[in-house]
């Protein structure tokens, strides 16, 4: 059954990200869209969609936490005894149900199932969400008498419409990324650390009011490019280095995510000038292409037209952007979809994309940054607002 916690340990430290109204929207859009694929319930273990639904906020996801989401009724948060408090403090309009360290927390989703949803029932679940472990999914596949069907696409249409709120905090996350990255390329010279420009990143951005941002940044000379999703090193910059930055800031787990690269030296931006000059035409073409009514993949060949051109001949890159907003480690990307060939979403105002122009070529020379940008009305606005570098 639910449990209920003391109320002295309710609700008297944090209070949600957003009013209780605006967290009573979102379940209701929810609710209206299971109920039109016929679903009795959705069961909720990614944690951007759970902080979405509910404003649970914490670092405890690499326990299995849940929120089961009926047509009617209460929706009950399922989580580790240890995090009930915290969960209590940050969420309004949900019951709980804490498990114990020696309690299968299987037992416990399957427990709060039974009550909410009656046998044979049709159940959502989220089939690509890392938080749901293969143990815990067996025994729900193999005990519980209802009906799997995967949600995955109806969760994300709801979140990745952001309101006027979800904006106003990507706005505030995307000034703490331009105050980060001013004093990373400041920190960025022959003779500093990659641990040292890091350091200066999160410096400027806590001290500006940022949160923990779910994904470290990312410092390191262009020599090791390629090797993308690296964090920073003890390497020295040499005077000839290039430097490519990779950050975001964050507001409430929502992100803006914003990349430079910059030479050291003026000699070597020169000698990769016309890999600058055709990464910012191919960025302006996928700018104007990021629109509502165009799909994913007709903003990826807006993009993709102008680095072909100028290279004269195919050139492979997996995307060139991706959907941002709210984020939890290991990454600010959201489980979100991509601006890549063969993606059919199609884009409407309020989606914020992480938007990328990368080009490595022998000839043309390196150039790689990334802006974040809103869908509006009728086209798109860059939130992040630091110049380019070369």
């Amino acid at each position: 059954m639910t449990r209920s916690l003391n109320p002295t340990t309710q609700r008297q430290v944090t209070e949600p990200e957003f009013p209780p109204e605006e967290y009573t929207r979102r379940l209701s859009a929810v609710r209206l869209a299971a109920e039109r694929q016929g679903l009795a319930a959705v069961l909720v273990t990614a944690p951007e969609d759970v902080h979405h639904l509910t404003g649970l906020d914490h670092q405890g996801h690499f326990a299995v936490t849940g929120l089961l989401v009926p047509l009617h009724g209460e929706p009950v948060l399922v989580e580790r005894a240890m995090e009930a408090p915290t969960a209590a403090a940050q969420t309004h309009g949900v019951g709980h149900r804490g498990y114990g360290d020696a309690e299968d927390p299987a037992d416990a989703l399957l427990d709060v199932l039974t009550q909410l949803v009656a046998p044979g029932s049709a159940v959502g679940y989220q089939a690509a969400s890392p938080n749901l472990p293969p143990a815990v999914w067996d025994r729900l596949r193999g005990s519980a008498a209802v009906r799997w069907t995967p949600c995955d696409d109806l969760l994300a249409q709801e979140r990745h419409v952001h309101t006027e709120r979800e904006i106003a905090r990507i706005r505030e996350a995307a000034r703490l990324s331009d105050t980060a990255m001013a004093a990373g390329l400041d920190a960025a010279a022959a003779g500093a650390r990659e641990s040292e420009v890091a350091g200066a990143v999160y410096a400027a951005m806590l001290d500006a009011g940022g949160d923990l941002p779910a994904f470290a940044p990312l410092v390191r000379s262009t020599e090791r490019l390629a090797q993308e999703h690296l964090t920073w090193s003890r390497h020295r910059f040499h005077p000839r280095d290039a430097v490519f930055l990779e950050l975001s800031g964050a507001r409430g787990r929502y992100h803006a995510p914003l990349a430079r690269l910059r030479h050291l030296d003026r000699r070597d931006a020169a000698r990769h000038a016309r890999a600058a000059e055709t990464s910012r035409a191919a960025m302006a073409a996928l700018r104007s292409a990021l629109r509502p009514g165009h799909t994913a993949e007709q903003v990826f060949r807006a993009w993709h037209a102008v680095i072909e051109s100028a290279l004269g001949r195919p050139y492979a890159r997996h995307h060139c952007g991706y959907l941002v907003g709210i984020g939890f480690p290991p990454g600010w990307m959201g489980g979100s979809r991509t601006l890549r060939p063969g993606e059919t979403m199609p884009l409407r105002p309020g989606m914020t994309f992480h938007i990328q122009s990368w080009l490595l070529d022998d000839r043309l020379g390196t150039h790689a940054f990334s802006d974040t940008a809103l869908v509006t009305e009728d086209g798109c606005e860059v939130l992040t607002r630091t110049p380019y570098t070369d």
